[in-house]
């Protein structure tokens, strides 16, 4: 009986000892909490859960009592946790926008807000939160800088290399901000050339649109194959994902009408296929014999017979919106496109004839 007390001693003595090696959350309100971080020099850490917060749960559990995250939180801050649905932390998280959990907040002497970590957490120990909460303070800082100004060639690689890896909307502001004061000649160069090619994806970006205007310098410089491949797929890949959410198809055919003069690869299929999701999904009833125009001269404009299947899969919803007339006409002009086309790809185009009919 003694040695199973004796046991029950160590394991008790154990888990304090591991309890008191994590994170130290006061129960304090926000203002003392506050009060006692100006006291001591340190920043206030805010825990901000709730509840039902799976992953909140999980933190507090497994995470914060971790050693390295006491040394490190222990050491910087005065810890609180608040519950964002009830007491103070309902003002909480109005005040600091809090609508994602958990969220934690890195707060000044005078309460203005230092660095946010939104939806924050971990998911197992080997993912190194501390290393993540530097990371993020340490982002906070170079943001700082950059808005102050700073725009020296070092500061600025070290920000950018940051920021593909932290946060890849401010990314493309600050490469929109900076890059294009380089010059054609400039961008260029491997490395900067390799930031284009990898992180400008869409095409409303500053930079982007520098790389559209000033295209012809660019192919220039490293050869128009490598220029085309990297404005065509920036186009294509936008109509793919976003084709039905929404796109200014009338400012992306402008653009495209100024790449088929510099002969680029697909860009008029792609044309096309924005050209018919205009009219189709707008209803514009009376743009049909732009369609039916299309269809009938297709097998002449377009040889690629890949491509023309691109098109004509965007003939989705057509039936709904021409007569009858309109649809007997297109289903003419399918048939003889079909007379080119490989086995595989004729099925394809009479089951499309199929729907219109």
């Amino acid at each position: 009986m003694k040695f199973i007390s004796i046991i029950s001693l160590l394991l008790l003595l154990a888990s304090n000892s591991i309890a008191q090696e994590g994170t130290n959350f006061e129960d304090l309100t926000f203002q003392e909490a506050l009060a006692k971080a100006k006291t001591t020099g340190k920043k206030l850490f805010i825990d901000c859960y709730t509840k039902t917060c799976g992953p909140c749960k999980y933190m507090v559990k497994f995470i914060f009592p971790l050693k390295e995250c006491g040394e490190y939180f222990n050491k910087n801050y005065i810890c609180i946790m608040k519950d964002m649905q009830e007491g103070e932390g309902i003002d909480i998280a109005q005040k600091y926008n809090v609508q994602i959990y958990p969220t934690y907040l890195f707060i000044n002497h005078d309460g203005s807000l230092y660095c946010r970590m939104d939806g924050g957490g971990v998911s197992k120990p080997e993912d190194n939160f501390v290393q993540k909460v530097k990371n993020a303070i340490e982002l906070t800082e170079l943001n700082k800088e950059y808005a102050a100004g700073n725009r020296e060639q070092a500061f600025l690689k070290k920000y950018i290399t940051i920021l593909q890896k932290q946060d890849k909307q401010k990314l493309q502001i600050v490469l929109g901000e900076t890059m294009p004061q380089l010059g054609v000649k400039k961008l260029c160069e491997a490395e900067n050339w390799s930031l284009i090619k990898t992180e400008i994806t869409n095409v409303d970006t500053p930079l982007f649109r520098y790389l559209v205007d000033n295209r012809k310098a660019f192919s220039k410089q490293i050869g128009q194959q490598e220029v085309e491949e990297k404005i065509m797929s920036a186009y294509l890949e936008e109509f793919r994902i976003f084709k039905s959410m929404g796109i200014d198809f009338e400012k992306r055919i402008a653009d495209l009408k100024l790449f088929e003069k510099d002969h680029y690869k697909g860009v008029l299929s792609l044309r096309y296929c924005m050209l018919f999701r205009q009219i189709i999904d707008n209803k514009q009833k009376d743009r049909i014999p732009e369609i039916l125009t299309v269809l009938r001269d297709l097998p002449e404009r377009i040889t690629d017979t890949k491509e023309q299947m691109n098109v004509l899969q965007e003939l989705q919803g057509f039936q709904q919106i021409a007569n009858q007339q309109q649809k007997e006409k297109a289903c003419s002009y399918l048939e003889e496109i079909c007379k080119k086309l490989q086995p595989t790809q004729t099925k394809q185009v009479e089951r499309i004839i199929t729907r219109i009919k």
